[in-house]
Order: C-alpha cells, then structure tokens, then sequence
C-alpha cells in the first residue's frame, strides 16, 4: 500500500469517526432537550389539573350561560403551550416553538465544544471508551449466539 494510499484511507476512517462522535454528541443533546420538554411538560400538566377543577367550578358557579367557558380557555391555553413545547418534534411545526429557543442554545454549545480543547479530548476518550464497551457487547453477543447449521 502506497502512502497516498495510507493516508486516504487514514482521512476516511478519520471522517467516519467524526461522524460517529457528531452522531453521539446530537444523541445527547437531543435526549438532555427532550428530558427538559417532558419536565416542563410534567409541570405544566401539574399546575392544569387543580386550574382545571378551579375553571369547571367556576363555569358551574358564575359561568351563566356559558359554563364551560372558563374551562375552554384552560384547554385552549393547554393547545397552545402543547403545540409550543413540541415535545416529539413535530416535522410541521417550526414556527413558534420552544424549538426556536433551544436551536440557537444548541448551535451554540456544540460551536463552543468545538472550540475548546479539553472538551475535545473529554469527547475523544469518550468515544473509544464507548466503542470499547461496543465492541466487547458484540463480542459477548457473538459468543454466545448458538452455533447457526
């Protein structure tokens, strides 16, 4: 094998596992978002549930005409906050959510990890000690896989 050789195929295992270290990285942003969203989620369905009996015993005791009044603001105020807070990622919804907000914070984290050498290095012993823990997963699955005829 030539040098050129060597090389490229040096830069194309190099890419590979950037790419896989990027992957990871996104992995652990995403999951850290979505833990955020279902805790705030969880609070808000906190705070609906006495807001809701509070709104339905003032539909029954002051709503007139209209009971349910009240009660239809909490669930209107319950859409918008669901629709807002984009817990699953909704593909159609990217306008006027918490997205908005997170998207740039995101964009700014992972620019400053690029940045910084010792996140780099931290990122870097990660990913072997992961790919270690990978390969002896595997390597344990294989063994014990019974004996295909």
């Amino acid at each position: 094998m030539s040098n050129s050789d060597s090389a490229a195929s040096e830069g194309a295992a190099d890419n590979a596992i950037d790419e896989r270290s990027q992957s990871r990285w996104r992995l652990l942003w995403d999951v850290f978002v979505f833990q955020f969203k279902l805790a705030f989620d969880g609070f808000r369905d906190v705070v609906l549930v006495p807001v809701s009996i509070i709104a339905g015993l003032m539909g029954l005791l002051i709503g007139g005409n209209e009971p349910a009044r009240y009660f239809r603001q909490v669930l209107r105020f319950g859409r918008r906050t669901e629709y807002w807070l984009n817990l699953f990622d909704h593909p159609q919804r990217r306008g006027g959510t918490s997205d908005e907000l997170i998207d740039p914070i995101r964009d700014l984290v992972f620019e400053e990890a690029e940045k910084s050498e010792l996140l780099r290095n931290v990122g870097s012993g990660l990913n072997r000690s992961l790919d270690q823990v990978g390969e002896s997963i595997s390597n344990k699955q294989n063994r014990s896989d019974p004996p295909q005829p």
